[in-house]
């Protein structure tokens, strides 16, 4: 941790003897991944011992003071900065002019892990494998934008169809496909709930909806083991570390299996 004045400025080793020193270690980010997260995630890339997986971190990477002004609270300003072992900054770095959508994007400076594998510095933690979207499909944002403040009754409507289902024994197997005949079950459950929003908004955000249908479906008929079978088959960051985990015996396995899958330089510049 480093600020201007010499007391913001700590270091922190762990000393204490690795337990498993050879398990393999493979670690799941993404942009809501934040400052402690961010620290220790970082620390495992740059030591080589773990391999990150999902999308870049969100680049919190400050540390803050409190000045107290006695009972009528005080005042929290940033003091310090955290950096990983390597020497990299966590913290995002902002362009020349923030409010402009055209502004450069300042780029990234290069460090080295213990191992000499290239990390970047400035914009949060990028993992070893890109995995997942780091944006939100256009579809289901406008899904999203339309349903607002009405977004809980749209999931009390898959909630209150999901326990319908359980009653009537209507689904019989965990690997059930969601149907055209569901989603319009949700649908008139919507509009008896008064959500009004355009069809072609829905219809367009099938995979979106599909998903929390099947996801509610899975937890209130057969268990939170079913639902979370479903979230995993989905989920692609845990798809590809499982991918990358099979055979890996220790973690020199893991990152010669993530020297065959570089990151692309525009998806660490474009952060």
């Amino acid at each position: 941790m480093r600020g201007r004045l010499p007391d913001a400025n700590r270091e922190y080793a762990d000393t204490a003897k690795q337990r498993w020193p050879q398990l393999p270690l493979l670690v799941l980010v993404d942009g809501r991944s934040a400052s402690a997260a961010e620290i220790v995630a970082g620390a495992l890339q740059d030591h080589d011992r773990a391999v990150l997986i999902g999308t870049p971190t969100y680049g919190k990477g400050s540390a803050q003071s409190v000045i107290p002004f006695g009972a009528d609270g005080g005042l929290k300003i940033t003091t310090a900065r955290w950096f990983t072992p390597s020497g990299r900054s966590i913290a995002r770095k902002l362009s020349a002019d923030d409010d402009s959508d055209d502004a450069p994007v300042p780029a990234r400076q290069r460090f080295r892990t213990d191992a000499g594998r290239t990390v970047y510095g400035g914009g949060g933690i990028t993992p070893d494998v890109i995995a997942g979207d780091s944006t939100t499909p256009a579809a289901e944002a406008n899904l999203l934008r339309a349903l607002g403040a009405n977004a809980g009754h749209f999931r009390d409507a898959v909630t209150d169809y999901a326990l319908n289902l359980k009653a009537t024994r209507a689904v019989a197997s965990p690997d059930f496909v969601v149907t055209p005949a569901m989603r319009e079950e949700v649908w008139q459950r919507m509009k008896a709930r008064g959500i009004d929003i355009p069809r072609d908004v829905y219809d367009e955000a099938e995979p979106l909806v599909s998903r929390v249908i099947a996801f509610d479906i899975a937890r209130y008929v057969f268990g939170s083991e079913a639902e979370f079978q479903r979230r995993a088959s989905v989920d692609k960051p845990l798809q590809k570390a499982l991918e990358l985990a099979r055979g890996a015996k220790t973690e020199h396995d893991l990152l010669k299996k993530v020297a065959a899958h570089p990151v692309a330089a525009d998806s660490v510049e474009g952060q």
